[in-house]
């Protein structure tokens, strides 16, 4: 299932998901599991960083480091301002977990993390950042004025991400054997991406 036909299966359960009523604890945890997305974007993309040779590339992901980075304080911002320092501290002391019982969301950053080639990095990239962009923009239109504003700016970097992504694809996995890679990794985050949005609509959050 694409990423287009996975925002037309549930935009208007999603829609549903995300006008739901919640308490500044409530998303103040909502949040958190975005933030571990953004988090482990982080810690994954500089570990490909280090043994990317090639520069284009390697450019690229500096730049979504730093945005990825941004959009982890972005969320641990908003938390504090729902329930306090002290009670981020306490309850979400570590920007890679939370609370959250729905596996393929944790299994999709585990996989993501074992990519070690371009051909299985880049899929990565440009599926998992163009879901987060089709899940952000649904919430766009029931997500109150303060958080809006800043989902517009992680929104406008999600987008760039997921370009970036396609256009190193098309321009540096050329060969047959990378694009099979690519492929199959394609299809593999899919399958993941579809199991993430069934498990986060039908949670509790």
């Amino acid at each position: 299932m694409t990423i287009e036909e996975i925002a037309i299966k549930y935009a208007e359960s999603a829609g549903r998901f995300f006008q739901r009523e919640r308490g500044p604890h409530q998303l103040a945890k909502l949040f958190g599991i975005f933030r571990v997305g953004e988090h482990h974007a982080v810690i994954t993309i500089g570990d490909w960083l280090k043994s990317t040779d090639n520069l284009e590339v390697k450019s690229g992901y500096a730049r979504l480091i730093w945005d990825e980075a941004r959009h982890t304080e972005i969320w641990t911002t908003r938390m504090i301002e729902l329930v306090g320092d002290d009670t981020v501290r306490k309850l979400y002391p570590d920007p890679r977990s939370v609370d959250y019982r729905k596996q393929e969301y944790f299994r999709l950053w585990d996989e993501y993390a074992r990519a070690e080639s371009l051909a299985q990095r880049l899929p990565y990239i440009y599926l998992v950042d163009a879901w987060a962009a089709v899940a952000y923009t649904i919430y766009l239109n029931y997500v109150d004025p303060v958080t809006k504003w800043h989902l517009q700016t992680i929104l406008h970097d999600e987008n760039f991400h997921t370009a970036f992504g396609r256009k190193m694809a098309d321009k540096y996995v050329t060969s047959e054997r990378d694009q099979e890679v690519l492929s199959h990794e394609e299809a593999k985050i899919q399958k993941i991406l579809d199991d993430v949005t069934d498990g986060l609509l039908s949670s509790d959050v």
